[in-house]
């Protein structure tokens, strides 16, 4: 079973082990379908990813319910003592009743020596979910009282069902955290190893999954990372088809400034993100993210923990909820039984409601001794999110989508109110019959409602990119779907920032943009920057910029209008040619008073390679490095440095020179403009002192053959080639 690894001041850690599990569904086209896979047809409105526009309408979140019959599962047997953990509920193969696999702390007097807990899988049978059976395996002997009269399982963990796999004897596959070895099963309860070595390392938390879509397992478990200046628990990722030898687990997710809005001010308090069950659910992917607030004086032990909702469409990039980011599964009122933490399980649907099973521990985290037991949680099909709309009608449009056909079915609830639903053709115009006014409404609340309109009772069908347009007045709306597969074509993409500053077009305070007809965005000259007219210290073309002072603050350039300008792909680069040979910041949006948080980018580079041995980018809190460079020569050098939603690549005088990977999703958003040259308000000790040419800031990645280029003839003549010789 999982233990947590021992830390200094830490006498024992409450563990969490866990897996999101699914019902299994008929397949399409007759096979077998995992019991773990809960993919479908339905499209959520979990982000804007099908949404081209919505006006007067709300995202909401809905928090699962607890049953009322809770805790399900309780330490009832000799061998559990204080702990029972859920890791896996699936449904039984022949569709009645479930099962479960869970782990229990063992008593004191079988806890092997040197270890805070030992424990034991097991395993649990119920006919409803709600009432559990530890029945007698049989299988295993507890040193309690040599019997086999126990529900010992030889495994637990992430409890896979692969009956795609030729081999009968692997069935199903195991995977638990810390020492991460696959097992494989017939039947869920006798199992053996599959490999003589961990599939990856990773801390003591974590769940894979089988993504029977991509035909991959994918890992999601607990790494470190510094944000903020802050160490953290965060989550990683990795994949592959195989049981040995995965890619090293790279970060995808971490913790950023509004998940500390809580914290003490001038305390060292922060949040950590403590593990992530993910599943494919629909056509989406889902994850419980447990979020862990450290109240403790260190930051790092004690705390409660609880689970808010995830949305990714690829398993890679995600998005967190809007808003205020309620939980999905809260922690329960003081003094009840999961009121210190909350860890999930697994994720069910039966008939027309979504269970979520989990655990609840009645003590905050490493508060010892504590007790646990397992639950349910309860929400209607697709309930995760719903657009919302008032008394004042709101509208969702969405993306052209191909496979508009059949019947269109939507999981609203329109009792109370008014839903219509309009058929636009890909430029906007509704199509003849499918009005607002055609609409005949559905009235219910209900998961499945059919869509029709007076003279047309199915949709247009055909190639065609078609768009809906929901109208919403006292309606949620949370999912729709249709008897074609839906493809979301993306919307033209509006220009992305493009600012380049060769420093040719005249001088003073404000540098115009060369890329731009009428030089904006511009460029702000300040402190004792100065416009260099002397050829010999340009770059390209006849002149540069001189940034330079060892007693002013604030001696820098801004590039106004960057705080916006980044997103989710961005290329910075310049020419830098420093003579002091020492740190300096290339680009900075960052103020100097404290670590670097979320919401500021720092670029910079120790020409002299000691300070720093390569170049740097700090974003999203989280500093990544490239290989070791030298460029103290006192010449220019081409620096640049690109992010591909996550991607970092690095290149200085247009060859690559390392990439690391930052968790991607969420854009890049600034709370200031990029100031090249020193950082903003309280700059000084970063100062770059030389000259700099061909400034360059660009809301999309360039490649490496652009980059080498760029650093070879220079911005102006790459992007008058790049546009036929015209500026954009």
């Amino acid at each position: 079973m999982e233990r947590c690894a021992s830390m200094p001041h830490m006498r024992k850690q409450m563990c969490v082990w866990t897996v999101v599990a699914l019902c299994a569904v008929p397949a399409w086209g007759g096979a077998v379908r995992s019991l773990n896979d809960l993919s479908g047809p339905w499209q959520l409105f979990v982000d804007d990813h099908l949404i081209a526009s919505r006006n007067n309408v709300t995202r909401r979140y809905h928090a699962f319910k607890k049953h009322p019959a809770n805790p399900l599962v309780v330490v009832d047997r000799p061998w559990e003592h204080n702990v029972v953990n859920a890791t896996t509920v699936l449904p039984n193969e022949t569709g009645d009743g479930f099962r479960m696999w869970y782990y229990c702390w063992s008593p004191p007097e079988f806890t092997p020596p040197g270890r805070h807990h030992g424990g034991y899988g097991l395993y649990a049978a119920s006919a409803d979910g709600l009432r559990w059976d530890k029945p007698n395996l049989g299988l295993i002997t507890w040193s309690g009282d040599n019997s086999t009269s126990n529900n010992f399982v030889g495994a637990s963990g992430s409890i896979l069902h692969t009956p795609d796999d030729p081999d009968p004897t692997r069935r199903y596959k195991a995977i638990a955290p810390s020492h991460y070895t696959f097992r494989a099963s017939p039947d869920g309860l006798r199992w053996e190893t599959l490999g003589e070595k961990p599939a990856f390392s990773a801390g003591d938390t974590g769940h894979v999954m089988w993504d029977a879509r991509a035909k991959k397992f994918r890992a999601y478990a607990k790494v470190n990372a510094t944000v903020s200046g802050l160490r953290r628990r965060a989550i990683g990722y990795s994949e592959s088809t195989g049981y040995e030898d995965w890619p090293r687990l790279r970060l995808i997710m971490a913790p950023d400034d509004f998940d500390d809005r809580w914290a003490a001010p001038g305390s060292v308090q922060r949040a950590h993100f403590y593990n992530c069950p993910v599943t494919t659910y629909e056509t989406v992917y889902l994850g419980f993210l447990m979020i862990f607030r450290a109240e403790d004086e260190e930051g790092y032990f004690h705390g409660p923990m609880f689970a808010e909702l995830v949305t990714s469409r690829d398993g890679v990039h995600w998005l967190r909820e809007e808003g205020e980011r309620p939980p999905i599964l809260p922690c329960g009122p003081e003094r009840t039984w999961d009121h210190g933490m909350v860890t999930v399980a697994s994720l069910l649907v039966v008939s027309n409601e979504l269970r979520l099973y989990y655990s609840g521990y009645d003590g905050l985290h490493d508060y010892l001794p504590f007790h646990a037991a397992i639950g349910l949680a309860t929400l209607r099909k697709d309930g995760f999110v719903s657009l919302d709309g008032g008394d004042v009608p709101g509208e969702v449009t969405t993306k052209r989508l191909k496979g508009l056909k059949g019947q269109l079915r939507v999981n609203a609830a329109a009792a109370a109110g008014l839903l219509q639903v309009e058929v636009l053709d890909a430029d906007g115009t509704v199509l003849p019959g499918y009005s607002r006014n055609d609409c005949i409404q559905p009235r219910g609340d209900g998961v499945d409602q059919i869509v029709t309109w007076r003279q047309k009772k199915d949709l247009p069908g055909g190639d065609r990119p078609m768009r809906l347009r929901f109208i919403l007045r006292n309606v949620s709306l949370y999912s729709f779907r249709t008897d074609g597969e839906i493809e979301v074509l993306d919307e033209p993409a509006p220009r992305p920032y493009a600012a380049l500053f060769t420093f040719e077009q005249g001088g003073g305070k404000t540098i115009r943009n060369a890329l731009s007809p009428d030089g904006q965005p511009v460029m702000r000259v300040l402190g004792t920057s100065r416009l260099d007219r002397k050829p010999e210290n340009a770059a390209f073309g006849q002149q540069s910029m001189t940034v330079s002072s060892q007693w002013r603050p604030n001696n820098a350039l801004q590039i106004v209008g960057s705080s916006n300008a980044l997103g989710t792909r961005f290329t910075l680069a310049l020419m830098a040619k420093s003579t002091a040979n020492k740190p300096a910041r290339l680009f900075s949006a960052y103020n100097g008073n404290r670590p670097v948080n979320t919401s500021e980018l720092v670029f910079d580079y120790d020409p002299a390679g000691r300070a720093l041995e390569g170049l740097r980018l700090i974003c999203k809190g989280i500093a990544v490095e490239s290989q070791p460079v030298k460029l103290d020569d006192g010449k220019y050098h081409h620096l640049a440095v690109t992010y591909d939603d996550g991607h970092v690549r690095f290149y200085a005088d247009g060859k690559p020179v390392g990439e690391a990977w930052l968790p991607g999703g969420a854009p890049v958003r600034l709370c200031r403009d990029l100031l090249v040259g020193e950082d903003a308000e309280l700059g000084s000790d970063e100062q770059f002192t030389g000259n700099v040419d061909d400034v360059l800031v660009l809301g999309r990645v360039l490649s490496a053959d652009d980059i080498a280029q760029l650093a070879t003839r220079g911005g102006e003549a790459f992007f008058a080639a790049a546009n036929g010789g015209q500026r954009r």
